[in-house]
């Protein structure tokens, strides 16, 4: 069987990530793999063949290089006969460009869109027609939990959905964290893209002056990129806090710095699955987390594995961040129920959802 995968890039994102994971482990089930990469962004392991369209888009990306693109795609997926092809995208582009691709590249094509967040319900609540129009001939739409599956479903009521959480290699992160690390500072961490409209990374920084837990020796480590780091230099200078906050920017190996956290911290506004938390927790890292409306609350277990708080309350989240440094026997539970938490997430697990969506 032959599968192409398709995905905005290999970096950065969570999205990203789960994509490269798809391709190990449909590589590792003995299906021939293929990656279409939408742009040039390549940091994450991955397995199969590679068609880069990135470079392509690098070079020139004015209007006719995109519609050329799309008939490039449809010339890579009908010259290599695939069949299924799993769209990881997030679909927010122009309508001429997203009509492209799924009504014209995808075409006679088994295709599987996958859904990575709760986001969608709002896109598609403000162009309804056109959003289920776009996705109307789905093989199956594919979503990484279970509360996305619920309210999604009624938008696509003639379609098979199914629930694929986002997977990981729980042996692979554990080695990859072994590897030299010269922090010598107990630290929180936020590992993730630096974009507050989706990850309110203000929040936390906020909730770090509040607590005053760098009172005590503790940092605060940013970790990654985005459009927004600048705003949250400002914040972290305004609350004259810069010499507690560091900003580390994007590795293709975030588990070295989850390893040694104190606690991974994750206040989006909105998630599919929150990769994030369930990396930490494999590395027996305690988490926090907003319950907000899909993924963290389907991860954590309140008070045994870390802390789901209800509400976007700098009090709530600083005394979090305090219980965490000041009560050792709460962070001794926590890491004794971190791993095990997790297993149900390992890759050997999601492979056997995987096969069963394609050949079910």
């Amino acid at each position: 069987m032959k599968i192409c995968i398709v995905t905005q890039s290999l970096g950065l994102g969570g999205a990203e990530r789960s994509a490269a994971m798809q391709s190990i482990m449909l590589t590792e089930l003995g299906y021939e793999v293929h990656i279409v990469l939408i742009s040039n962004l390549n940091s994450y392991e991955y397995k199969g063949e590679l068609y880069n369209l990135g470079l392509l888009k690098e070079k020139s990306n004015s209007f006719f290089d995109k519609i050329n693109r799309v008939f490039l795609l449809k010339k890579y997926l009908k010259n290599n006969k695939f069949d299924f092809i799993i769209d990881n995208r997030m679909r927010t582009n122009s309508i001429i460009n997203e009509i492209g691709v799924c009504k014209y590249a995808y075409r006679k094509f088994n295709v599987l869109y996958v859904i990575h967040s709760s986001s969608y319900k709002s896109e598609i609540q403000e162009n309804l027609f056109l959003k289920k129009w776009l996705l109307n001939r789905a093989h199956k739409i594919i979503v990484v939990n279970n509360k996305l599956l619920e309210l999604i479903r009624p938008f696509h009521k003639n379609i098979e959905m199914a629930c694929i959480e986002n997977a990981i290699d729980i042996n692979n992160i554990r080695l990859k964290a072994e590897e030299p690390f010269n922090v010598s500072f107990p630290y929180i961490l936020f590992c993730g893209r630096l974009d507050e409209g989706s990850k309110n990374i203000s929040l936390l920084i906020n909730s770090f002056k509040e607590s005053e837990v760098f009172k005590k020796g503790y940092k605060l480590i940013i970790l990654g990129d985005g459009p927004d780091k600048n705003i949250y230099e400002h914040l972290v200078e305004s609350l004259n806090i810069k010499e507690h906050v560091l900003f580390k920017p994007f590795t293709s190996n975030p588990f070295v710095f989850m390893k040694h956290a104190i606690c991974t911290v994750l206040t989006s506004f909105y998630e599919g699955f929150g990769l994030v938390l369930i990396e930490s927790l494999s590395l027996d890292t305690p988490v926090i987390a907003i319950n907000c409306e899909t993924g963290p609350s389907e991860i954590i277990k309140h008070n045994v594995n870390g802390i789901l708080l209800e509400t976007y309350n700098v009090n709530e989240l600083s005394n979090a961040l305090i219980k965490i440094v000041d009560n050792e026997n709460t962070v001794i539970k926590f890491k004794k129920n971190a791993l095990f938490s997790v297993q149900k997430f390992n890759k050997k697990n999601i492979a056997i959802k995987w096969k069963a969506a394609l050949e079910g």
